[in-house]
């Protein structure tokens, strides 16, 4: 097995911090912006801003081609050619970027705004400068994601000054949609030189068509599921612009953007500690004390820790919505306060997307997100002619429960997760039987 430049639980922590620190900056900047946005520009450009965006993400999860913890696996496979695998992930993510653009464009132009239809093609330039950020994928399997994110940073850093400079000077809504594609050339471009420079790095070998498709036919069930899932995520913004229109699109995405603040805190650090419980699966086997327990305890912890970020964030968007807009946002604390529901499901989900990936049941990912996709557009489509934007929040709120914790329970196989969600919503009650009587938390239920 191939040897990690940080072994262990200390090496997950410094990694995961790392990952944290850099993509915690990242949102945060961006929330920062988007807030900023909220205040400097109509609410219909806004919007025009938000739909442009949540378009690209979902083009995002076409282009990565469901690589992004896949790879990783692939990656710590001793029987593979690092640099092979290397050459085929910018292969395949460059063609699946251009078939993304395709995608973006299609659905952009069901939008009868002409405005909306040029920012979101413009936008979605930035999706094939993102495919050189494959060498990311080999730093993360080496725990040794502090080089990425270290220069990740300074680039984030100096982006957000851009922004800030361009809000009090421009305060036009092209400039930010440049600014957008700009920051991921820069990024990319940043991560590809440190990985050529890397004299530790193992370079990129020469393009194999055979390990091109070989990975396409490993991913393709997470490239579904991912799309699916970006379906899930962002399809309420499309129908609302289809139905509504832009100044709609910008009420929801006000405080869609407040419940989401915190949405990355689990993903990140499971996307780093993925390593360690891939080592933990292999060592210990499904049924193993330690893999079991550290499951447990990762669902523990995102469920309530889900729940405290989704009060947080209800009161603090509250506070904002209430005093530093104006009247045309109202509607947005109702809508955050519905959304936050679904937070501690989101923080779960996080962990149970890699427990899929480590058992290697790849097609539970296609199924929980296809089934939130189409219950959320469904929703959607029957319920906002009748109540408005509210309806996209009950919409998303429930997708995001089926797809996270319900659809657990359709195969048995997943029904271990589902078991081990449920017990993390009864964590406290666990507690306390445990601590009356004396024994120790147990955390190897299946």
């Amino acid at each position: 097995m191939r040897r990690l430049r940080s072994g262990g639980a200390g090496g997950a922590v410094s990694n995961g911090s790392w990952s944290a620190l850099q993509q915690g900056a990242t949102m945060a900047t961006n929330s920062v912006i988007g807030l900023l946005l909220i205040v400097v520009l109509p609410v219909e450009e806004f919007g025009a801003y938000s739909y442009a965006t949540a378009l690209s993400a979902v083009g995002l999860a076409v282009m990565s081609g469901g690589l992004a913890s896949l790879g990783v696996k692939i990656l710590l496979d001793p029987d593979r050619s690092q640099k092979t695998v290397m050459a085929a992930l910018l292969v395949v993510r460059e063609l699946l970027a251009l078939v993304a653009v395709g995608l973006v464009a299609a659905v952009a132009a069901t939008s009868s705004d002409r405005v909306v239809l040029v920012a979101a093609l413009v936008a979605s330039a930035s999706l094939v400068a993102r495919a050189f950020d494959a060498p990311e994928l080999w730093y993360r399997s080496t725990m040794n994601i502090r080089v990425v994110a270290a220069r990740r940073l300074l680039v984030t850093a100096a982006f957000f000054v851009a922004r800030l400079a361009s809000l009090l000077l421009f305060q036009d809504l092209w400039v930010f949609i440049g600014l957008f594609v700009l920051e991921a050339v820069v990024s990319s471009a940043t991560i590809w030189l440190t990985y050529r420079r890397d004299p530790q790095s193992p370079g990129v070998g020469r393009t194999s068509v055979r390990e091109s498709l070989g990975l396409l036919r490993e991913s393709w069930p997470l490239l579904l599921s991912g799309l699916a899932n970006q379906a899930n995520l962002r399809s309420d913004v499309i129908v609302i612009q289809a139905v509504l229109g832009a100044a709609s699109v910008g009420v929801y995405s006000a405080a869609a953007r407040m419940s989401e603040l915190a949405f990355f805190l689990p993903v990140v650090f499971m996307n780093a500690t993925l390593p360690l419980l891939l080592a933990a699966r292999r060592e210990e086997g499904p049924q193993g004390r330690g893999y079991k327990a550290l499951l447990q305890r990762s669902y523990d912890g995102a469920f309530w820790l889900g729940v405290g970020v989704a009060v947080l964030a209800g009161t603090v968007g509250t506070v904002f919505i209430t005093f530093f807009l104006d009247d045309d946002y109202a509607a947005a604390v109702p809508i955050l306060w519905t959304l936050v529901v679904a937070c501690p499901f989101v923080f779960m989900a996080a962990v149970y997307s890699k427990w899929i990936i480590a058992e290697g049941v790849l097609w539970a990912s296609v199924t929980r997100h296809t089934i939130g996709a189409v219950a959320n557009v469904a929703l959607n489509l029957a319920l906002l002619p009748l109540l408005g934007i509210q309806a996209a929040a009950y919409a998303t709120v429930t997708s995001y429960i089926l797809s996270s914790y319900a659809s657990c329970f359709l195969g048995r196989t997943s029904r271990v997760a589902g078991v081990q969600m449920t017990l993390a919503i009864a964590a406290p009650v666990r507690l306390l039987l445990d601590r009356r009587h004396g024994t120790a938390p147990d955390t190897d239920e299946s």
